[in-house]
């Protein structure tokens, strides 16, 4: 068995549904968040958090927008995702670690279990000072 805290990608795929399911039913909020997993290295330190002497690690140079500096890092990172539902004692928590290499497969299953969740939404209607504010333009 694993160490890892993180739940595999498969499991975490299939948690998706479930967690929606009950949030659904309860009318709670779902909180989802992504980001770059660096594994912090307390005593040797890490380039990626000293973005400012080191700009070859910042990770909004390379955008497709900017130009990508010739000493660039192209180390390839894992994906921290996660998804929470609730808050207090009722909160459900769920985390995986996607590998870079299997990130497009990954994504394409998250966003339609993410989709297929989302049935209940309503859309917002508008308020009356904002319609009437618009009347008047």
């Amino acid at each position: 068995m694993s160490t890892s805290p993180h739940s595999t990608p498969e499991e975490f795929l299939k948690a998706v549904p479930d967690v929606f399911a009950l949030a659904n039913e309860g009318q709670n909020s779902i909180n989802l968040s992504v980001k770059r997993l660096v594994t912090q290295d307390p005593v040797e330190g890490n380039d990626e958090f000293n973005a400012s002497e080191l700009p070859q690690f910042d990770v909004s140079k390379k955008s497709q927008f900017t130009k990508v500096p010739q000493n660039a890092n192209n180390k390839q990172y894992d994906v921290l995702v996660r998804l929470k539902k609730g808050s207090g004692e009722g909160v459900i928590k769920h985390s995986t670690v996607v590998k870079a290499e299997a990130l497009d497969k990954f994504w394409k299953d998250y966003s339609a279990a993410i989709k297929s969740g989302m049935v209940g939404l309503v859309k917002k209607k508008k308020k009356k000072a904002k319609a009437k504010k618009s009347q008047r333009k």
